[in-house]
């Protein structure tokens, strides 16, 4: 084998890519066929390929997005269909491949990288963390009839909200998602603004299934939205309404939600419904026996370079704090040295120790695993927690408020990344 080099999957060699994606996350369905290949979707990823001269021995994607990180929507770089063929397996190409689309971002100038992992042990070797949870309900549709019957708007002889109605959406409305979406974003970081080619290939249409995806509308405003699926199962349940994505422009638009998703109790045994952690029917249905709810761990997040990220925070002004921080890297080397980091008038200021510095000069104030670091970055876990429970250290020799400073620049948020890439 000899070098190998990184660089962009050829477009001509398209099939090439999917029959890889086949093997590495639908092996049961057997070797892809072009032939049989009727995809016609906008592709909205960017290829990468690990390659030793010709021959690709793992790929990868990238997607670029606006997510919503402490408040503001910044560039983020989505990291995808990660995979590698049988024959180049436990060689360190995957390792190599993450290496270099990390570099690759940060000549980007992007500073925050996200994933859904396959295991999360993997991706956490590497650095990155778990960056919020979800609740996953599956519930028989009479056990929602309390979104008809406490406080909800009257309903009309045809059925329809007084108040306001569904109705099915498609790629005219945009416009109309993406407002619903920034009110969402102020109350869950990691809301996605999606762009008109997201909202058309990713929301209305599925990797597999086409969803329905039908809206909330009250005076001419989308106030909720919701996708979904239906499906068969062999293991008792019966037929399911899956319900994938849902938001809603204020709290008590769950409602909608939950009433919309009891109207199908003639289709349906049960409806499935993935929800903001912190949205819960356990304490409202009739009989919480017969409703499950699970919490499950979401996607993971990293910081790509530590002191361009922190240039980024806008702290309270009147917060001011100097402290060394150390981070430890398990993937690139560019967090090889500490990073000095003054908070003053409102911006931060984050310089790396020079060559040669770091050994005559005393213990960082700080030291942190990546994955650590890009929680609290996040406002996923808190200092105390991650001090508790995490590779994350503040040193005894340290000013005896720089933990209560820590947490102060980097408040609690919560976060919740719903679409899949």
């Amino acid at each position: 084998m000899g070098d190998l080099d990184y660089r962009p999957f050829p477009e001509e060699r398209d099939d090439e890519f999917r029959a890889f994606m086949r093997y590495a996350f639908s092996p049961e369905e057997g070797p892809y066929d072009p032939e049989e290949d009727d995809d016609d979707r906008e592709h909205l990823g960017d290829y990468r390929g690990l390659f030793d001269g010709d021959d690709p021995v793992a790929v990868c994607g990238h997607h670029d997005f606006s997510l919503r990180i402490r408040g503001r929507d910044r560039d983020a770089a989505g990291l995808s269909a990660v995979a590698s063929p049988p024959e180049h397996r436990r060689q360190g190409h995957i390792e190599r491949l993450l290496r270099e689309s990390l570099t690759e971002y940060r000549d980007d100038g992007v500073r925050f990288s996200v994933l859904w992992p396959f295991e999360h042990p993997f991706y956490r070797r590497y650095g990155w963390e778990t960056v919020n949870r979800y609740r996953w309900v599956k519930a028989p549709p009479k056990q929602l009839a309390f979104a008809a019957e406490e406080g909800a708007d009257p309903a009309g002889d045809d059925g329809t909200d007084e108040a306001g109605e569904f109705r099915r959406l498609g790629e005219d409305d945009h416009d109309a998602a993406a407002d619903l979406l920034a009110a969402t974003a102020e109350r869950y970081d990691f809301t996605m603004a999606r762009t008109e080619a997201w909202w058309r290939e990713r929301t209305l249409r599925g990797w597999q299934t086409d969803p329905y995806v039908y809206g909330f509308e009250r005076d001419g405003d989308l106030r909720a939205l919701l996708s979904y699926t239906f499906e068969e199962r062999d293991d008792g349940d019966g037929r399911a309404m899956v319900v994938s994505d849902a938001a809603v422009a204020d709290p008590a638009d769950w409602d909608r939600v939950f009433r919309f998703c009891r109207d199908h109790d003639s289709q349906v045994e049960r409806v499935r419904l993935r929800l903001p952690v912190d949205v819960s029917v356990l304490d409202r249905v009739d009989d919480p026996r017969a409703v499950t709810e699970e919490v499950r761990a979401g996607p993971m997040f990293r910081l790509v370079d530590v002191a361009d990220a922190l240039t980024a925070l806008a702290p309270d002004p009147d917060l001011g704090a100097a402290f060394t921080l150390a981070v430890d890297d398990p993937l690139v080397d560019w967090h090889g040295r500490p990073v000095r980091v003054t908070v003053s008038d409102g911006a931060v200021d984050a310089e790396r120790v020079s060559a040669g510095e770091g050994s005559s000069a005393a213990a960082p104030d700080v030291t942190a695993g990546i994955g650590a670091l890009s929680q609290l970055y996040a406002g996923y876990r808190g200092v105390d927690d991650l001090r508790a429970h995490a590779p994350f250290d503040v040193d005894d020799d340290a000013p005896d408020d720089l933990a209560t400073d820590l947490a102060a620049l980097f408040p609690p948020r919560r976060t919740f990344l719903r679409e899949g890439f």
